[in-house]
């Protein structure tokens, strides 16, 4: 049987034929939603999120046989190329009961398929979640927000504890993304720092 480790490259390369393989029917979580909980979310705060969205792939590997009928592959350090995202959306789960079901959502759901769009969606949460969940989409959002490809500034956010979940290739012709999901603490006047990379290599090139 063949073995190849360039199954990486090529999941990351093509996604949209991997998303065919399945559907993922969204649901909002079955716990009741505590708004007092998360209420400091929609207070005015002067905190900031720099962050880099990002990933990369090898172009190239060697091949190398084992042992007859199997063969191993690795990469070419060399041909590794950065890919930052182009299209990309932040969505912030203020840390609660609720959100931690709906991150852990996230976290099990990490490919979306045909009918995903990104988690502020009222098919993911019911929709009095959705005021308290900070959104952006790049780079749809302008250049204060998205000042190059691959790159975001959240402004304006108060202090406090957050599930940030990232959507990759958030485009109309794209059937389904990626998405990712960290926790992240706000602190108030200062500027907090952000990476989320997909793809091969664990070494995160990419800087906030």
């Amino acid at each position: 049987m063949m073995q190849d480790n360039s199954t990486k490259r090529i999941f990351f390369t093509l996604l949209p034929m991997l998303l065919l393989s399945g559907c993922v029917h969204p649901a909002p979580p079955k716990i009741p939603f505590n708004s007092a909980e998360v209420a400091w979310a929609k207070k005015p705060g002067h905190a900031t999120i720099k962050g880099c969205v990002s990933g990369g792939e090898s172009t190239k590997y060697r091949y190398y046989q084992i042992f007859e009928g199997v063969t191993e592959s690795s990469p070419i350090d060399s041909s590794f190329k950065e890919v930052p995202q182009q299209n990309f959306t932040i969505d912030l789960l203020p840390e609660s009961a609720y959100m931690h079901v709906l991150a852990e959502k996230m976290g099990v759901y990490s490919i979306r398929f045909n009918d995903y769009k990104n988690v502020n969606d009222s098919r993911w949460v019911d929709p009095s979640v959705l005021p308290f969940i900070p959104h952006l989409s790049c780079p749809a959002a302008g250049p204060s927000i998205c000042p190059s490809v691959g790159h975001f500034v959240f402004f304006n956010l108060p202090a406090g504890n957050w599930y940030i979940v990232v959507a990759y290739n958030d485009t109309p012709k794209q059937r389904g993304q990626i998405a990712l999901m960290q926790k992240i603490t706000t602190i108030e006047g200062q500027t907090v720092p952000y990476v989320s990379w997909f793809g091969v290599r664990s070494i995160k090139k990419c800087s906030p």
